[in-house]
């Protein structure tokens, strides 16, 4: 069943719409106004969000814009009446997959919102791992150049984090390539449990996953390294017994955006950090800043 979430600030538009998407199969949630609606988003997961902008002291594009710096985001129709499409379609340049004309048809919106989140999925397919459900190495690519372009622009501070499972081969030979890769997906939760929602987790090959940590000096980014190097070395996972190590566990390498370097400098630094920590004896972090 598909969740939504409807915000608008006038009752019985909310209601009309909650009584609209429950008679097409949907879970129905309301909020009256843009706070009580990030919070509903904050506690639970939603697949739609059909969200009206002219709301209160929180304005449905403020609402949007926060919704847009989600990990994975909801998809967002924003609903307006007649007249108003000039604030329709910029809010879809700002994020939304498509709008609404108040007074809508049942069996219309049901259409809408099918075909937006049908759209949804495909993108998300093309930009995720299909194992662990992080993003892909060719969107981290692509956000990596955004990202190097954005901190430049108002100077501010970026650091990138790369992680790579020790012994990760001996794991696999000694207990087979299905529970290799249910250590994969567990260590990608732990990355997701750790990670802000304006950060990009990526697997990037292999055992070696990347992040990209907008807003985070290499300081910083060396205490969320440690925290998850240690939640990885204190779980337990099946068949670690069958490694040198004994346990699973990550070497990380960190760097921080430094003077006029692009994206892809600060990367290698990363990666010529994660060597470092390999050489020096594994399960440990180092900053190259």
């Amino acid at each position: 069943m598909v969740k939504a979430l409807v915000v608008d600030d006038e009752a019985l538009l909310r209601e009309l719409f909650e009584q609209m998407l429950e008679s097409q199969g949907y879970d129905v949630a309301v909020a009256s106004n843009g706070e009580e609606a990030l919070d509903l988003l904050k506690a639970d997961q939603f697949e739609v969000v059909l969200l009206d902008l002219m709301l209160g002291p929180v304005s449905g594009f403020t609402v949007l814009e926060e919704i847009h710096q989600m990990y994975y985001p909801p998809v967002i129709l924003v609903m307006t009446g007649y007249g108003s499409t000039d604030v329709a379609i910029q809010a879809m340049k700002s994020g939304a997959a498509d709008f609404i004309m108040k007074p809508v048809d049942p069996d219309v919106l049901d259409i809408r919102i099918r075909k937006a989140l049908d759209e949804r999925r495909a993108q998300r397919l093309a930009i995720t791992d299909g194992l662990t459900s992080l993003y892909n190495r060719r969107y981290f690519e692509e956000r990596l150049e955004e990202e190097t372009r954005r901190a430049r622009r108002y100077s501010r501070p970026m650091s990138i984090m790369m992680l790579d499972i020790d012994f990760f081969k001996q794991f696999n030979d000694n207990n087979g390539h299905l529970k290799g890769d249910q250590v994969l997906r567990e260590i990608a939760q732990v990355l997701l449990r750790f990670s802000r929602e304006t950060d990009i987790v990526a697997r990037y090959g292999g055992e070696e996953f990347v992040m990209i940590l907008p807003e985070t000096d290499a300081h910083n980014s060396g205490l969320l390294a440690e925290r998850i190097r240690i939640s990885v070395d204190e779980t337990i996972f099946e068949g670690q017994e069958n490694i040198p190590s004994g346990n699973v566990t990550l070497s990380i390498g960190v760097s921080c955006l430094a003077g006029d370097e692009g994206g892809h400098d600060t990367l290698e630094r990363a990666d010529q950090a994660l060597y470092k920590s390999k050489q020096n004896g594994r399960n440990q972090t180092t900053i190259l800043e």
